[in-house]
């Protein structure tokens, strides 16, 4: 499962960047688009490596 902290997320759209079939942003803020929350894309593991804050989890 993929979750975005969004107390952490800075919103600096690297996720968006990198994996835009599975991150998006809303309110300035990094979510996963819905019915992606289970994606196994490789870009999902550059997007958490990418984070600057550490926000992604899976």
């Amino acid at each position: 499962m993929i979750s975005v902290d969004k107390e952490k997320c800075i919103g600096c759209g690297a996720c968006v960047s990198v994996c835009e079939d599975v991150f998006e942003m809303k309110d300035g803020k990094a979510v996963v688009k819905k019915g992606k929350e289970k994606t196994k894309l490789p870009c999902v593991k550059e997007a958490v490596e990418t984070c600057p804050v550490e926000a992604i989890k899976v």
